[in-house]
């Protein structure tokens, strides 16, 4: 018999990890198919791109991906590139907010999980909060488990209620809400302070979102879990922190949180691309449709129509919608995904024009009023960015400073109306009303700057969020069995989730393609 056709659409990291994993199965015993991995664009990768900038690989999408969860690290060991692996030479971060007279910086509290509080000390220590926010914070240690019970059951009923309104009003699909917000959980154990001044800018620069919005089950699954161990919040959290880990020095230490590699993320793509044996590509296809004529898919791109046994959509949630018009359920589904448009501004800097950065980065609160949301030391973080690291290299140039300023969320889309010399003019405004960067406002202080644009990129997991995508997955598989979605839009915002959600999707593949074997068999 001959083998079956899997067709995967889209090239991301959720797509390339799907395709690698039909074509290098866990199990010796399973068949492997024939896989055709097709994207609109001209190359793959997806937001995981590494791109010359003053002569060094400097990423303009993820630089990093978490180190703790398993799912990247395990890829990399598969792959062979976990000895290329690097943490960041910095650590740390700020937060940018109102000052007098202009914003200032104040370091973030030590002792954050997943950006949320879990020690006192620090929160007393730190200026962000004001005493009646420490106040309130030191409150999460006595407030009783019915306090949290009544207020977070208050908040509910509140957003149940507006959900069923809204839905009613403008007629479309309804699908349930997930109690709890993030905001919810945290202001009603931490207060109002901790949210809009530590965790809002802290989980809201990840996704691009904000905390009042952002489903707590999906997005922060953590914080349940915490007030299931304890009454309170920071307790809990502590609780569920990884043990320090031995150095080679012999003290012991946290655990590197973030990696990367010497040449930038796209050293994982490239890796993956290259086990691609037999993998046949489309690329610069857009997908135009799925149909189900007969007992096999027709994915039609325009040009041509491709025949499969099952399609793994690994592209936005937006895109997908448009590709099913044969499922009509589950492209309504697939369009309350909403999602924030994000651009990179990237600039090279003479390192005289700044002070030496001593952290990673800073973020940025909403009332600020700031374009940017978030700015990253990157030659800090990774000195070979800057050439630092390279200076016995008789091509290595002189020594710069990088800077990445990240723009755009879920409600802030100024930048989408600023080509890239305002939007760049703008944000080097922005920093330069900052302490450490006055001297950006120098004529000759930036020496190079590029702009990276993703619109509409990153999903915003709402409330309900997780109802939502079980309701894609029925009826998806209601409408079209042996069409599998994976990707940042369903279960897992960052690198590691979207590499989980390919290899489910690729298991689904096997399972499913193992079950029609089945029951076409005599």
């Amino acid at each position: 018999m001959a083998p079956n056709r899997v067709i995967v659409v889209g090239g991301g990291i959720s797509g390339l990890t799907a395709a690698y994993r039909l074509l290098h199965p866990a199990d010796a015993a399973t068949a492997v198919p024939r896989v055709v991995l097709i994207d609109s664009a001209e190359r793959l990768g997806g937001k995981i791109l590494s791109t010359p900038f003053e002569g060094r690989p400097v990423d303009e999408g993820a630089d990093a991906f978490l180190l703790r969860v398993p799912w990247a690290i395990e890829l990399c060991d598969e792959l062979g590139i976990s000895t290329e692996r690097i943490s960041p030479a910095v650590g740390g971060a700020s937060v940018a907010h109102p000052g007098t007279p202009g914003p200032e910086l104040t370091p973030l509290p030590d002792g954050l999980v997943g950006g949320v509080p879990t020690r006192l000390g620090p929160l007393i220590r730190s200026p962000l909060l004001g005493p009646a926010g420490t106040l309130r914070a030191a409150a999460d240690y006595v407030l009783p488990r019915r306090f949290t019970a009544r207020r977070l059951h208050r908040d509910a009923i509140d957003r149940l209620d507006a959900a069923a309104a809204a839905a009613s009003a403008s007629g479309t699909v309804r699908v349930r809400p997930s109690p709890l917000t993030v905001g919810d959980i945290v202001r009603c154990r931490l207060g109002a302070a901790v949210a809009s001044q530590v965790v809002d800018p802290l989980l809201g620069s990840i996704s691009a979102g904000d905390i009042n919005r952002l489903d707590a089950a999906t997005s922060a699954p953590m914080l349940s879990e915490a007030l299931g161990r304890s009454r309170s919040l920071m307790r809990g959290l502590r609780r569920m922190q990884p043990a320090p880990v031995a150095r080679a020095s012999g003290k012991s230490g946290p655990a590197p949180i973030f990696g990367s590699f010497e040449g930038g993320m796209g050293r994982l793509a490239q890796a993956l691309m290259e086990r691609l044996d037999g993998c046949i590509l489309r690329l610069g296809t857009p997908v135009q449709a799925i149909r189900r004529p007969g007992t096999r898919f027709a994915v039609h791109t325009g040009s041509e129509a491709l025949d499969a046994d099952a399609v793994i959509i690994a592209a936005p949630a937006h895109a997908a919608a448009q590709m099913l018009p044969a499922a009509p359920d589950t492209a309504a589904a697939l369009g309350l995904i909403k999602y924030a448009s994000v651009a990179v501004v990237t600039l090279s800097v003479r390192p005289d024009a700044i002070d030496a950065p001593t952290e990673a980065g800073f973020l940025v609160t909403r009332d600020t009023g700031l374009l940017a949301t978030a700015c990253s030391y990157g030659s800090a973080k990774w000195p070979q960015w800057s050439g630092g690291d390279r200076s016995d290299s008789a091509d290595a140039g002189p020594a710069h400073a990088v800077l990445r300023i990240s723009v755009g969320r879920d409600d802030d889309d100024r930048h989408t109306r600023l080509d890239d010399r305002e939007l760049t003019e703008t944000v080097t405004e922005e920093l330069s009303s900052l302490p450490p960067l006055r001297g950006l406002r120098e004529p000759d202080a930036v020496t190079a700057w590029r702009v990276s644009r993703w619109p509409q990129s990153l999903p915003q997991y709402r409330p309900g969020h997780g109802h939502l995508v079980d309701r894609i997955s029925e009826v998806l598989a209601r409408e079209m069995p042996g069409v599998f979605v994976a990707g940042a839009a369903y279960r897992g915002l960052g690198i590691p989730a979207c590499i989980r959600q390919g290899n489910e999707a690729a298991a689904a593949v096997v399972r499913h393609l193992g079950s029609d074997r089945a029951s076409s068999s005599p």
